[in-house]
């Protein structure tokens, strides 16, 4: 049975800004848009069982600040992702500028010009001039991380509740460790998943 994505589960998994009031706006926004795409793309990727949808969402809630930004805020501007240092290289940036210019963005935070080439290739979109419409459009921010979770096989750990394997994946190591246990937690709850 597919999980339907509704506003209140989002928000039921987030740490909520209610004193910062651009932040709550923009989270409640991202409430309230994020559940079509996922309900129209989780399907298509076979996101679709209880422990699935959990490990998505808390990974996912986590690399966006609990759904807050779409877009990464790196230390260093993103030329810590520049080709001449590992970070840049293993994702594939060729040119100075590439660092800044593919930061991560969408719900798993796509790095990297070789990612915006490969998926902008495999939706027929122009990723690689236009990176900036992963963060800016819901369908692609949902998309682009629903196809990098298939492509690294992420449903079948996610089928054994293999948290630390989803996170060294989706992170590169164990950043926000407890944060994401912590999601994750809340995720189950609302799921009713023992």
């Amino acid at each position: 049975m597919t999980v339907s994505i509704t506003y209140g589960l989002l928000k039921s998994i987030a740490n909520r800004y209610i004193s910062d009031h651009q932040k709550h706006d923009i989270q409640e926004a991202n409430f309230r848009a994020l559940p079509p795409a996922m309900n129209l793309w989780f399907p298509h990727y076979g996101i679709t069982t209880k422990l699935r949808v959990a490990h998505f969402l808390a990974q996912s809630c986590v690399e966006t600040q609990d759904f807050l930004y779409m877009t990464e805020n790196p230390a260093h501007g993103g030329k810590e992702y520049e080709p001449d240092t590992r970070a840049g290289h293993n994702v594939g940036n060729k040119f100075p500028g590439d660092g800044p210019k593919y930061i991560g963005r969408g719900l798993l935070h796509l790095t990297g010009r070789e990612n915006y080439q490969r998926y902008g290739d495999k939706f027929n979109e122009d990723l690689v001039n236009h990176p900036e419409r992963v963060a800016e459009e819901y369908s692609l921010a949902v998309r682009t991380a629903c196809a990098f979770w298939s492509s690294k096989g992420l449903n079948r750990l996610a089928d054994d509740d293999n948290f630390m394997q989803i996170t060294y994946i989706i992170n590169g190591g164990y950043n926000g460790k407890p944060r994401r246990e912590e999601a994750l937690k809340k995720i189950k709850l609302a799921l009713h998943i023992k």
